[in-house]
């Protein structure tokens, strides 16, 4: 079994990377979430590795993050589920936002391509009481995170950094109580033209 890769990335095309380990390329389907982080071509990376073995194949599937990784095991225990699946969700909704889904019970609202509503009613019956590990780490690094995205896409939006600071107070009340970038956002707009 494989589990961690570290070597300089040979090649890269969405949702698949090599990595150039001692000289051995070893071909990793990552989701977006981890593509689009990875660096350049030549530059080093260390992704976890979940090594699935079949009867006529074995195929790697890598993660910047050790709860990418934690949540993509999760779905694939899940009945009906396999890797691909599994990939493919994570490449539509980030970890914190999965998890908080998952825990809520509305999974099935979010319309992730390649999941239907059954699909996502399984992942929500089956894993709602086995994510208190994710949970508790997404939920410390949530308001720092939704934070710094707010602050960016109103800087995005021309407010002056000045402007965005004297709100800040009011934004980080905002993300205590909202749980989507969408409605912090929104929220944030009115705060900041008040």
């Amino acid at each position: 079994m494989i589990y961690l890769l570290r070597g300089a990335i040979a090649c890269k095309e969405i949702g698949t990377v090599v990595i150039d380990v001692n000289g051995v390329g070893y071909g990793v389907t990552v989701p977006l979430s981890t593509y689009y982080d990875l660096g350049a071509v030549g530059e080093e990376v260390e992704l976890k590795i979940h090594t699935s073995q079949r009867e006529n194949s074995i195929e790697l599937f890598g993660f910047l993050t050790e709860a990418e990784k934690k949540l993509f095991e999760k779905l694939i225990s899940v009945s009906g589920i396999g890797p691909k699946a599994a990939t493919n969700v994570l490449s539509n909704i980030s970890v914190s936002e999965l998890v908080r889904c998952i825990i809520n019970g509305d999974l099935a609202q979010r319309k992730i391509r390649g999941i239907g509503t059954r699909t996502a009613t399984k992942i929500v019956n089956e894993l709602k009481d086995k994510l208190d590990d994710l949970a508790a780490d997404e939920k410390s690094s949530i308001p720092n995170t939704m934070l710094n995205d707010t602050i960016s896409a109103l800087l995005n939006l021309g407010y002056t950094r000045a402007e965005v600071e004297k709100k800040t107070p009011e934004i980080k009340k905002i993300i205590e109580v909202s749980s989507s970038i969408e409605n912090v956002l929104r929220d944030s707009l009115k705060v900041i033209r008040n």
